[in-house]
């Protein structure tokens, strides 16, 4: 790829030099997985998802601490 710049090197036109990039080719099936892989991050989405994990864990919780008390109270009869 040719860049402003001093030239060293006959292939770029006047001002301009060598650069190189770095590039991925990519099968057409595949392209929607990599645009989904390169797009913005969706906060409002991320929060959504933290908000159900969060509160599954403190349900299972409460669930398991009930449990362990009706298990106390049969234990101690």
């Amino acid at each position: 790829m040719c860049a402003a710049g001093t030239p060293a090197r006959a292939p770029c036109p006047a001002g301009q030099t060598t650069k190189v990039v770095q590039a991925y080719v990519i099968d057409p099936s595949q392209q929607n997985n990599f645009e989904a892989a390169t797009a913005p991050f969706d906060y409002a989405y991320a929060s959504g998802i933290w908000a159900l994990a969060f509160s599954t864990v403190v349900g299972l919780y409460f669930v398991s601490h009930g449990i362990g008390l009706v298990l106390g109270m049969i234990r101690r009869g």
